[in-house]
């Protein structure tokens, strides 16, 4: 009858026990040396569980224009990249055919839709004759806070200049300027208060 590998288990020890050695335990069992040598060895010692890695640290979210809107620094950039457009007196197409891109992509340059690379930049800045430190005049230190009344005065002020340039009459471009220096001095000059008369 076979025996059970627990009671082989069991008888191996046993005869280890009462000083036999292994081969004469294998001879005395009629079982391989291998199998005695397997049952006496000690067990093997756990091996240390590894240590978890640490969880890497968050990182902060990207900004994305759909679903935070566009940057306020681009949208600055892209108002200046129109205001200095206006001045060279190109259309959106044209600087678009300038540097290689459709109208479309210079639309949302203009509306800070889209963010303009850095080469891209210093592309339009040659077409229209413009520094690139041009384009970021009225930030506020770096800070995305656009000075907005500053570029509103100067679009104002570029599109009356080239309103004044298409009068071709002197004598009327002078009666307007006298007019503008006029009105300029009024707005400007601070109108003394009333005297107030003391009852008698």
């Amino acid at each position: 009858m076979a025996r059970s590998p627990a009671n082989q288990m069991a008888r191996i020890q046993a005869l280890k026990a009462g000083g036999l050695t292994d081969v004469e335990i294998a001879t005395k069992l009629q079982v391989g040396l291998p199998t005695v040598r397997r049952v006496l060895a000690p067990p093997a010692a756990a091996k240390p569980r590894a240590a978890r890695p640490a969880a890497p640290a968050e990182r902060p979210r990207r900004r994305v224009a759909i679903i935070d809107g566009p940057s306020p620094v681009d949208v600055h950039v892209g108002r200046q990249v129109r205001l200095y457009r206006t001045v060279a007196g190109l259309s959106q197409t044209q600087l678009a055919e300038a540097i290689g891109l459709t109208f479309q992509q210079v639309q949302k340059y203009e509306r800070g839709g889209n963010r303009i690379s850095a080469s891209k930049l210093v592309q339009i800045g040659q077409v229209l004759g413009t520094p690139v430190t041009a384009f970021f005049d009225g930030l506020e230190g770096g800070a995305e806070t656009p000075q907005e009344p500053g570029i509103m005065l100067r679009r104002e002020a570029i599109e009356l200049s080239r309103a004044y340039e298409r009068i071709a009459s002197s004598d009327l471009r002078q009666s307007l300027m006298e007019l503008f220096h006029r009105l300029g001095d009024k707005l400007t000059t601070p109108v003394p208060a009333p005297k107030r008369q003391s009852a008698r």
